[in-house]
């Protein structure tokens, strides 16, 4: 898209905005062969004369971003390996949108010329520096397998420090309570909240779980797509004591799946039959819970899951095998949490965390 200021048209200056941040360049022949100072306005001196002098000397010819060699022609070439073929389609998602980013920022540069503080200010820039820098070694790495780049320019690099937070909290009875007010058994915010909250699943595997995926004893089994491991969980099975307290919920979510006259491989998919996508579903989560007068998103119900199974009882074991918990220490956080809930209400503990399953 062309800008243009007071009604003159500036050739080949592209503006894009990624969150609050803009970035401008100048693109020739469907190439950004320059990037453009984007703090100050675009009618300032400033700007005009750094437009000037980016137009004079990229009006030669101009070599295509993918050039052999450039950074951008690594990363499409890494786009295309085999490897990338074997990763989960939510990683893919990731790493193509920052190879992307990437290729409009720095695309044109020679791979042979990447350093490593220059890959430290690209992902101090970025709004995920932590997908970004992931992204730049998975970038590099096929740069070697190739022999583009003969060292790996990420090595040392590393992410700003998060601050530390708790993440997505977790959603209480009363909030759960008023959504389910909100949205009644047999509409889609309903099934979505229900199959979520039961499985406690990630938005990326919720999507994709159906009627295929629960067993003749009716059990949930489910390979994941962020770990690759199973996941197992009762849908119609006989429930485990630690997930007696809540049976009621599993009663909800079955109702809610018989109301939907499910005719689709997936249970949340559109009503077109299409599958939801896991940014899609996930911001839909959200404007259905502020509908209903809560603020809180469907990662929060996964971790009042495991709230759930850890004051229930069930161990870090138990726990990781029901929601796919990658590590003990994710689980054991829930029933150290369930521990400290009991001490101050004088309650002992129902089952032992390093409890191991037979």
């Amino acid at each position: 898209m062309r800008s243009s200021i007071r009604n003159v048209e500036l050739k080949g200056l592209v503006v894009k905005r990624r969150g609050d941040r803009e970035y401008r360049y100048l693109r020739i022949r469907q190439t950004n062969v320059a990037k453009l100072p984007s703090d100050c306005a675009l009618d300032s001196p400033e700007f005009l004369e750094a437009y000037a002098k980016a137009l004079a000397e990229n009006s030669g010819p101009v070599q295509s971003r993918n050039g052999p060699g450039s950074i951008a022609a690594v990363a499409d070439g890494s786009l295309r390996s085999k490897y990338f073929s074997t990763l989960s389609e939510g990683y893919q998602a990731t790493l193509r949108r920052h190879l992307g980013q990437i290729s409009d920022e720095v695309g044109a540069a020679p791979a042979g010329g990447l350093r490593d503080y220059h890959v430290r200010k690209n992902v101090a820039e970025a709004a995920s520096p932590h997908d970004r820098l992931k992204t730049w070694r998975f970038w590099a790495q096929h740069g070697l397998d190739t022999g583009v780049i003969r060292a790996d320019p990420t090595i040392g690099v590393r992410p700003p420090r998060r601050v530390k937070s708790d993440g997505h909290p977790h959603w209480t009875d009363d909030e759960k309570e008023a959504y389910r007010e909100r949205w009644p058994i047999g509409t889609t915010p309903r099934l979505c909240f229900e199959v979520i909250s039961w499985t406690g699943f990630r938005l990326i595997d919720a999507v994709s779980i159906g009627p295929g995926h629960v067993d003749r004893d009716g059990v949930m089994v489910f390979r994941q797509s962020k770990v690759k491991a199973p996941a197992f969980m009762p849908w119609t099975a006989a429930l485990p004591p630690y997930a007696q307290p809540f049976a009621w919920e599993r009663d909800l979510l079955l109702e809610a799946v018989a109301a939907t006259n499910l005719r689709q491989a997936t249970f949340l998919a559109t009503e077109a039959g299409a599958s939801r996508s896991e940014k899609g579903l996930g911001n839909r989560m959200r404007e259905w819970a502020r509908a209903a007068g809560v603020e809180k998103s469907a990662h929060g119900l996964r971790k009042s899951r495991g709230i759930a199974l850890a004051e229930g009882g069930a161990s870090a074991h138990q726990i990781m095998s029901w929601g796919g918990w990658q590590t003990l220490k994710e689980a054991e956080h829930y029933c150290r949490l369930a521990d400290r809930r009991r001490a101050v209400m004088g309650q002992e503990r129902k089952s032992n965390v390093g409890t191991d399953i037979r």
